[in-house]
């Protein structure tokens, strides 16, 4: 019969070697776990960075009527950012943001506004939403009135207001949507009519898709410009093509196929602009007159 010493022990040692079989099992388990739960968090995060991000844009007003008030414009501009917000696929950089990060560069929004690539790049945009307010003119008339044996005279308001919107990508200056409202009204108020008209078709434009077809490249085309004064070449004027810096003249450039706006500016001065159809390899020669 073993002593009782040896049956404690080996009692002992057995329930040691089974607390081990307890601990490594629970330590196998735990690190099961966390393999799994590293797993699942790279997974996550992998999905993430693969999921493409909505393409962000930014809502440029300019008046070129050079009739419309600030109140105005900020009106203009409020719609439109109101008709981007409520598209599906986009996210909008607000005029707010955007005033942001131009006051922490040490620029002013009304200063750089023509320079809309770098306008684009700045915000982080995709897009630019380019809304230009082309005419905003309020006339009166004055008609006299006869009844009863009394004449009054009355003042009539008409009034004519027009609003073109380019969407334009940042990266290339292509223009991927355009759309231009007009209004003519019997009072003061065509402007507001054509904003909420323009609003109410911005709602609709697919921007999201607009930016993600940026991959189906247009044929591009040579475009020569020599611009010239009293018959002779002139040099160094800075050449804009749908508001973006191409370089100086004279120049050749690769211009993708389409509409576009072509500019000549010296020192912020707009010289010359015209809208050329490039489908084919062209030369602008522009005869800017004494200077």
């Amino acid at each position: 019969m073993p002593p009782a010493s040896s049956s404690r022990c080996d009692q002992k040692l057995t329930t040691e070697n089974r607390g081990h079989r307890v601990e490594n099992r629970g330590n196998f388990f735990r690190s099961v776990f966390l393999r799994t739960l590293i797993a699942f968090a790279l997974a996550c995060l992998t999905t993430h960075s693969v999921q493409a991000r909505d393409p962000a844009l930014a809502v440029i007003a300019e008046d070129l009527s050079g009739e419309t008030d600030s109140g105005g414009l900020e009106m203009v501009e409020s719609l439109a950012e109101a008709g981007v917000m409520e598209t599906d696929g986009v996210s909008l950089v607000s005029r707010r943001h955007l005033e942001k990060i131009l006051a922490e560069q040490g620029l002013a929004y009304n200063n750089i506004v023509n320079d809309r690539a770098r306008l684009g790049h700045l915000a982080g945009a995709d897009l630019l939403l380019v809304v230009s307010i082309t005419k905003n003119r309020i006339t009166q008339t004055r008609e006299s009135v006869s009844a009863y044996g009394m004449t009054e005279n009355i003042v009539r308001s008409r009034s004519d207001a027009g609003i073109t919107v380019k969407a334009l990508e940042v990266e290339s200056g292509r223009i991927v949507a355009q759309r231009q409202f007009v209004k003519r009204t019997d009072n003061r108020r065509a402007l507001d009519a054509c904003a909420a008209e323009m609003k109410s078709a911005l709602s609709k434009i697919p921007f999201g898709d607009l930016s993600a077809s940026r991959n189906e490249e247009l044929p591009r085309h040579k475009v020569l410009i020599k611009p010239t004064s009293g018959g002779q070449e002139l040099q160094g004027l800075d050449l804009f093509i749908d508001g973006n810096f191409v370089g100086n003249t004279p120049i050749t450039t690769d211009v993708e196929e389409g509409v576009r706006e072509v500019s000549l500016r010296q020192g912020g001065r707009n010289l010359w602009s015209n809208r050329v159809q490039v489908l084919k390899e062209i030369w602008l020669t522009p005869e800017l007159g004494s200077r």
